[in-house]
């Protein structure tokens, strides 16, 4: 690329003298509006209902089903941006057009992040868009807060609650129970309105404990794509929030005896592993660099 090219796209030279976005171009990457789109999601459903033949704890069948559980709300936001947006089911339960507003966004993401998304969260987006024969990005990367936080923390509890008191960050919020399914489902109209609100509130301010959780755990647990890479980096770059501002900690070795280079990043205080033909580019382009 020819020095005019770049300054007409409004490049810039890294140290490795290759390049990169500028400062204005990394803002709008971190607001999700170029570069990596990083989604925080999450979602509130229905309780099915099915016929049976008593109370207490039995089997229940798929063919004892009546009315299938279905998405009530979703509330997300772009990481880095301070709207968090919502939609919410139609006047007859109904949760296509929901899903069909949810999809735009979801559908262009490169990383989502939630609370036991792998596990939930994800897989009710699928299984909805399956019933609705809605077209949902299956390739979508995804990093789940509670299980990572189970790999890497041992701790006395995982949900969202607990964990947010213990960090110190911004916690759920405290609802009714199991009455706000009540009122939605099988209320009066003026109950669901009231109910549907409450249940919108809730689910937005889960939005935001995530994303604090999201920050506090970032440097801990790292990241399952190579954001460094989306905003024209190098692989020596902090894969976690892509500064380049990186310095080199210690070695180790694979189980095959493969020399790798522990960096750590200034900015966010991720630690990671780079091979050691990165570890020598890096080297190359801090002395071209200086």
């Amino acid at each position: 690329m020819s020095d005019e090219t770049a300054e007409c796209l409004g490049l810039q030279l890294n140290k490795n003298r290759r390049y990169r976005l500028s400062v204005s171009q990394e803002l709008e990457f971190v607001n999700g509006k170029s570069g990596p789109r990083i989604l925080i999601y999450d979602i509130e459903t229905s309780r099915m209902l099915a016929k049976t033949w008593w109370t207490g704890k039995q089997y229940v069948g798929s063919n004892q089903v009546v009315r299938e559980p279905k998405i009530i709300t979703i509330a997300w936001k772009w990481f880095g941006t301070d709207e968090v947006e919502y939609v919410s089911w139609d006047k007859n339960h109904d949760d296509k057009e929901l899903l069909k507003k949810f999809l735009h966004e979801y559908n262009r993401a490169d990383l989502v992040i939630g609370q036991n998304n792998d596990k939930f969260d994800n897989r009710w987006i699928n299984a909805r868009a399956l019933k609705h024969r809605l077209d949902v990005n299956m390739l979508v990367r995804s990093l789940d807060l509670m299980k990572q936080a189970k790999k890497h923390f041992r701790l006395p509890g995982y949900s969202m609650k607990f964990m947010t008191e213990f960090m110190g960050v911004e916690t759920k919020m405290e609802h009714e129970g199991i009455k706000m399914w009540d009122m939605i489902e099988d209320g009066t109209k003026e109950q669901q309105a009231e109910y549907m609100q409450k249940m919108i509130d809730y689910n937005v301010q889960d939005i935001v404990a995530t994303e604090q959780m999201y920050l506090m755990f970032r440097k801990y647990i790292g990241t399952v794509t190579h954001l460094g890479m989306f905003s024209g980096g190098d692989k020596s770059d902090c894969p976690s929030c892509a500064s380049d501002d990186v310095e080199h900690r210690r070695v180790t070795y694979t189980a095959a005896g493969t020399l790798q280079h522990i960096m750590r990043c200034k900015d966010c205080g991720t630690e990671y592993k780079v091979s050691n033909r990165t570890y020598l580019n890096f080297l190359e382009s801090e002395r071209i660099y200086e």
